[in-house]
Formats: C-alpha cells, structure tokens, sequence
C-alpha cells in the first residue's frame, strides 16, 4: 500500500515537469515575428490608403478607386516579396 502512494506521487511530479518541458517547447519565441492574419493586413492596407488619399487630397468620389488600387498594389508588393 505504501509502495503504491510513493509511486503514484512520483507519477504526479513526473506528469508536471513533463508537462511544463512540453508546454515550454511549443510556446512561440519572442524573437520570432508573430503572424499577422489576413483581415487584420486588408484593415492596416485600408487605413495607411485611406490617409494617403487624404494627404494627396483625392476628391471624395474618386476616393474608393484609388484605395481600392492602393491596397491591391501593396498585396501585390507582399506577395512578391515572399
């Protein structure tokens, strides 16, 4: 019987450490650059087009073709560059 708790308790310990060096493998460096998702891109394109529209003062009508063609041209750059 007492056999049986020593081992169970050193089964736990085992299971802990074992999980903790697991857990510590799979965890994402902080050197590495996290992934940005594609929504998040188009959201980051749309707002840097949208001000440069501003700052290049594009008429309000013309406005949506020239971010539309803004964002298209820096995920063409992306892609490119991969």
């Amino acid at each position: 019987m007492r056999i049986s708790a020593v081992l169970f308790s050193w089964f736990f310990v085992l299971s802990f450490v074992v999980g903790g060096i697991a857990t510590a493998q799979t965890m994402p460096n902080a050197s590495t650059p996290a992934k940005v998702s594609k929504a998040a891109l188009r959201k980051q394109d749309r707002q840097e087009c949208t001000e440069q529209a501003n700052q290049q003062n594009i008429a309000r009508r013309n406005q949506a073709e020239f971010v539309r063609q803004c964002m298209a041209d820096r995920q063409g750059a992306r892609r490119a560059a991969r």
